[in-house]
């Protein structure tokens, strides 16, 4: 019986798979490129100062024993790279120490003053609404328009407070800051960053050395972590 005869394949050149596109390389420096980090930013209010009755108290108003215990209670164990600070004596003074003992930079700034109240300075409440009840109520329920008597107007004090936080931002991406200032200027950040009327912002409370930490992304969302606290 004749054998089968298997059929010859026409052509002698093997058959060739096509050749899978070669990946291009990443370049070095993107693997080492470490992941964007979220910046933490801390507010902190100053603590207690020598005479709390004070509705605006001077630029070298000191802290009071109380005041400077309650910002060592809230400070001692937190961890910051850079410490910012208003120039006033009952900020300035205890942010500074903070800083040489954390061996982190510190920076004061003027932007961080509160709102300069002019006339009203070194005046309690009731001596103010006594003067000048009228422009009392406005600085309370139509505060943009508020113009302190021979002092700031609410519109160049949230300008400040804005470019302040603006250069922040730019300058300690991926860092902790700290920022101990004033009521005032907390409640102008927290509507900046939150993108509030200043008038909504005063309904968050301001109580002496406690915290306000807000978590920037690197994409630049954010988000309110805590309010009020005692420590972070």
């Amino acid at each position: 019986m004749a054998e089968e005869q298997t059929p010859e394949v026409q052509g002698s050149e093997p058959l060739l798979l096509p050749k899978q596109a070669e990946q291009p390389a990443l370049a070095s420096s993107a693997l080492e490129q470490p992941p964007a980090q979220s910046t933490f930013i801390d507010l902190l209010k100053h603590g207690r100062v020598a005479t709390p009755s004070l509705f605006a108290a001077p630029a070298d108003e000191p802290l009071g024993m109380e005041g400077w215990k309650q910002l060592t209670l809230a400070t001692q164990q937190g961890s910051w790279d850079v410490i910012y600070s208003s120039t006033t004596r009952r900020c300035h003074d205890f942010a500074r120490l903070l800083a040489q003992r954390l061996d982190c930079e510190f920076i004061p700034d003027a932007r961080l003053c509160e709102l300069n109240f002019g006339a009203w300075i070194g005046l309690t409440q009731e001596e103010i609404y006594a003067r000048d009840p009228e422009l009392l109520h406005q600085y309370y329920f139509q505060p943009r328009r508020f113009i302190a008597p021979e002092g700031e107007s609410m519109d160049f004090f949230m300008w400040r407070v804005a470019e302040f936080w603006a250069e922040v931002l730019e300058a300690q991406q991926g860092k902790r800051v700290l920022i101990l200032t004033h009521t005032g200027v907390i409640r102008a950040l927290i509507a900046k960053a939150l993108d509030l009327l200043y008038q909504k912002s005063l309904r968050f409370a301001v109580d002496s050395a406690c915290f306000t930490r807000l978590q920037i992304y690197p994409d630049g969302e954010l988000m309110l972590l805590a309010h009020g606290v005692k420590a972070v």
